[in-house]
C-alpha cells in the first residue's frame, strides 16, 4: 500500500511539473538544465585522458557516438558505454577521460553513446537511439560479442535495453556492468533517508526534476523500477556505501539473481556516486577497475 501511494504522489508530481514546462516555462527549465550541463561536462576537467587510447568520432543510424581504442584490443570485443547524468546531462566532455581509462584497462573497443537528453527528447528518445545503434552493431560486427556499461541514468538506461531487447527477441550482450545505477525513478527507496546525510552528491530533489523531464508522463515504460524482466544477461553491480541511491542496487540485485545465477553486486566502502569519474587514481577506482576486468573477462572471454 505504501508503494502503490508514494507511486500516486510521484505521478501527481509529474503533472505538475508537466504542466509548469508546458505553460511557456521551457525556457526557463531549459536555462536551469543547461546550467547543470556546463557543470556537469565540468567533470572532465577533473584529470586527463589516457594519452594511450585514440578517440574517434562516429554517426551511426543518426546517432553520435565515439570510440575509444587502446593500443592492444581484440576486434571481437565491443564494450558500449551508456553515460549518467539524470537523462538530462552528460557527453564525451564529462566522461572522456573515465572512458578512456576503462578502455585501456579493458583492453576492449569502447562505443560512447551520445544518446538524447530530456528534457528537449524525453523517453523514448534516448532508448531509441541506443537501440538504433545496438542494431547497427549487431549487423557491422556479426561475430563480435558486445557487453554494456553505464553509470547511474546510464545504469537504467541499460537495464531498458535490455529490456527492449528481450520483448523484441533480439541478441542480448554477453554481459552488463552497472555502476551506481539510477533504477527506480520514483525516488521512494529506503536509502534516500538512511544514507541522506552520508551523500554529499546527490538530492532527491533534483533527481526528481529530471525524472519526471524524462518520464515526461510515460512512466510505466521509462522507469526500469517498473519492468517486469523475464530474463537478463549477467551482471555486475558496482555501488558506494554512502549513495542515496545505493537500494536502487540492492533491489535491483535482487530482483534480477532469481533470474540470473551470474549476478554479483559490490559494496565500495565510504564511496559516493559513480567515485571513478572523480579520481580513477584512488584505491577504490582501481579496485572497481579489477573487478570489471574480471567481470569482462568471464563473460567475454579474455
Amino acid at each position: 500500500m505504501k508503494r502503490v501511494q508514494l507511486l500516486g504522489v510521484s505521478l501527481m508530481y509529474s503533472v505538475a511539473l508537466l504542466a509548469q514546462i508546458k505553460n511557456n516555462n521551457m525556457d526557463s527549465v531549459l536555462k536551469k538544465v543547461n546550467a547543470d550541463r556546463d557543470f556537469f561536462n565540468g567533470l572532465g576537467n577533473i584529470y586527463p585522458a589516457d594519452k594511450n587510447v585514440e578517440i574517434k568520432n562516429e554517426t551511426l543510424e543518426g546517432v553520435t557516438c565515439y570510440w575509444f581504442m587502446p593500443g592492444n584490443f581484440d576486434e571481437n570485443r565491443i564494450i558500449i558505454y551508456l553515460h549518467g547524468g539524470m537523462f538530462g546531462l552528460g557527453s564525451i566532455q564529462s566522461h572522456k577521460p573515465v572512458v578512456s581509462h576503462f578502455a585501456s584497462a579493458l583492453s576492449a573497443k569502447v562505443l560512447f553513446i551520445e544518446y538524447g537528453l530530456a528534457p528537449e527528447r524525453p523517453f523514448p528518445n534516448g532508448l531509441n537511439d541506443v537501440l538504433k545503434v545496438y542494431r547497427a552493431l549487431t549487423r557491422k560486427y556479426p561475430h563480435a560479442k558486445i557487453a554494456v556499461i553505464g553509470d547511474s541514468a546510464g545504469g537504467g538506461l541499460a537495464a531498458t535495453l535490455i529490456y527492449k531487447l528481450t520483448e523484441e527477441k533480439l541478441p542480448v550482450p554477453s554481459g552488463v556492468i552497472m555502476i551506481s545505477p539510477w533504477i527506480y525513478l520514483t525516488c521512494n527507496t529506503t536509502s534516500y533517508e538512511t544514507r541522506k546525510l552520508m551523500d554529499p552528491i546527490i538530492k532527491k530533489e533534483k533527481l526528481q526534476d529530471y525524472a519526471n523531464y524524462y518520464a515526461a508522463g510515460n512512466w510505466k515504460e521509462a522507469d526500469p523500477g517498473q519492468l517486469n524482466f523475464k530474463s537478463f544477461p549477467p551482471l555486475l553491480i558496482l555501488v558506494g556505501s554512502n549513495e542515496i541511491l545505493f537500494d536502487d542496487s540492492k533491489l535491483f540485485y535482487e530482483k534480477i539473481k532469481g533470474l540470473q545465477p551470474n549476478t554479483q553486486m559490490k559494496e565500495y566502502a565510504n564511496q559516493t556516486h559513480v567515485w571513478p569519474i572523480t579520481d580513477i587514481n584512488s584505491d577504490a577506482a582501481k579496485n572497481a577497475i579489477t573487478d570489471m576486468k574480471d567481470f569482462v573477462g568471464k563473460t567475454m572471454g579474455r
